[in-house]
């Protein structure tokens, strides 16, 4: 979410710890065959007696030294008799550190360790099919760990069997935590092809119910089973890891791609945002919004809400539902749970404290947020190249998407010329570097760059300050939680599409 957002998660540490046994050592035995010579008794019992003494001496050593030494194993701590001698257990040395009074600090990014971080995440992969000709993706992140999560791939057709795969991408934006943004990647698609497959008849107003359908019940799964979860036999720790899903909470971009029919579906809950570019005759790239920000900003959530709530004149106040920003989302329960639940929450599941009751007085009973999607369908053009920009709200709080929609283009007519080179602005003189209450992570046309491979990589770069290098390596060199003032997580997959044949 935004760096406004209403908790910051703390990073998680996972510790590893190997366990080293020592081996013992093997117990040398000999067995002579030769008869030993007759002697006297007396002779005998003293050589009997002799022999019994150094055996028990021998083992005696043997066992005592396996008290004090462990195998000849190198891996293996070593302790040692010597009072005062610590070099052989292993502990850390720190005399290496030495005695110096100077402060040495972590380095800055490089231009070369900009390039690196901003393409950590990214791919880029052919359509396989002749509809997409390739897609592009990345993720820079601002939290620890990072709150977005992404999908992309292909599934079954699931309204032709005999018919050609269908494609997805999806972006999925995080907040109070990231247990359901995660959650999604896994979860989303299964309930979105079982809605679909059973949509009766096939028809575009058939698909816009199956993935309202989808996205619902998962949710109702998730956050309307946490009274069931407290009161079942499961155990104390397995309870906390069902709750803690519907703690946080998520909006969630999806798009479906029918190939054979050039259809594109896009269902939204939340503030992420796909945006259709292409190129009008004019040669001009012209940017389609095909997603509407679900916040409490948007004049119809605010006015669908307060027709639920009309006895509730604060539900909505200075964009935000209760202090919630996105007006649909999935989970967020204690904005959708009773007040009786979420006190029991509270008091023994350690629930959040949010919505503030000392801020939030008049909040009532709710659900207030909805996780039911707007879905739109729209026809890939046939003419002229065109692509589709999917991204989480880090890349919108960066740019419009008639910005992000001219810099791709830029980008695709780059690689229509060839030549590779990095293409600058011709100032170098951009002023002042601020980063803070006075300036935030901004895209400006005349610090426009084209240097990237990666259309994704192409946008976050430019989001985070484009040729003004110092900007760029100051907004990477901030790490959570100071990143947050100036940035957010940000999402990006950039899709390709071909023109129909003959065009």
């Amino acid at each position: 979410m935004s760096s406004r957002q209403l908790l910051r998660h703390r990073p998680r540490i996972t510790t590893v710890t190997r366990l080293s046994h020592p081996v013992p050592r093997p117990i040398r035995r000999s067995i002579s065959t030769e008869t030993p010579p007759k002697s006297s008794s007396s002779s005998s019992t003293v050589a009997i007696s002799f022999a019994a003494g150094i055996t028990v001496a021998s083992l005696t050593s043997w066992f005592l030294s396996r008290g004090v030494k462990s195998s000849d194993s190198s891996n293996s701590p070593t302790i040692s008799n010597t009072e005062g001698d610590t070099k052989s257990l292993n502990i850390p040395d720190l005399n290496k550190l030495g005695l110096s009074d100077k402060i040495t600090y972590t380095p800055t990014p490089t231009s070369e360790s900009v390039t690196q971080q901003l393409n950590e995440h990214a791919f880029s992969l052919p359509g396989g099919g002749t509809l997409v000709t390739r897609y592009d993706g990345t993720q820079v992140s601002s939290n620890s760990p990072c709150e977005d999560a992404f999908i992309h791939g292909r599934f079954a057709n699931p309204v032709d069997k005999a018919g050609a795969d269908w494609l997805t991408w999806g972006v999925f934006d995080g907040h109070c935590g990231w247990q359901m943004s995660d959650l999604l990647t896994r979860h989303l698609i299964p309930f979105v092809r079982r809605s679909l497959t059973n949509a009766e008849p096939v028809s575009e107003e058939a698909v816009h119910l199956a993935l309202k359908k989808a996205f619902t019940t998962l949710d109702d799964t998730l956050v309307k089973s946490a009274l069931a979860t407290i009161e079942s036999d499961l155990s104390f720790p397995e309870k906390a890891r069902r709750l803690e899903v519907a703690y946080a909470g998520a909006c969630a971009l999806l798009t479906l791609l029918d190939p054979r029919t050039r259809t594109l579906t896009v269902a939204s809950t939340g503030d992420c945002r796909a945006v259709l570019g292409q190129k009008g005759s004019d040669g001009k790239w012209v940017a389609t919004d095909l997603s509407k920000d679900c916040t409490g900003a948007s004049e119809d959530e605010i006015a669908r809400i307060q027709a639920q709530f009309p006895d509730e004149p604060e539900v909505v106040k200075q964009g935000r539902v209760w202090g919630m920003q996105p007006s649909r989302t999935f989970g967020d329960g204690m904005w959708k749970w009773s007040s009786a639940l979420k006190d029991t929450l509270r008091n023994c599941y350690t629930g959040l404290s949010l919505p503030s009751a000392a801020r939030y007085g008049a909040y009532k009973e709710g659900p207030y947020l909805t996780a039911e999607p707007l879905v739109t369908t729209t026809k890939i053009p046939e003419k002229g190249p065109s692509f589709v920009i999917l991204a989480t709200d880090g890349l919108w709080d960066m740019m419009t998407s008639e910005e992000a929609v001219g810099l791709v283009g830029k980008w695709v007519e780059w690689r229509e010329k060839g030549s590779g080179k990095p293409v600058f602005p011709p100032t170098v003189d951009f002023g002042e570097t601020v980063l803070g209450r006075k300036g935030v992570c901004r895209y400006e046309e005349q610090k426009t760059t084209v240097q990237d491979e990666n259309a994704a990589v192409h946008l976050v770069r430019n989001g985070l300050g484009g040729a003004h290098e110092e900007m760029v390596k100051g907004a990477l060199t901030f790490r959570y939680p100071n990143s947050r003032d100036i940035r957010d997580d940000i999402t990006v997959q950039v899709v390709f599409f071909a023109p129909a044949k003959g065009e």
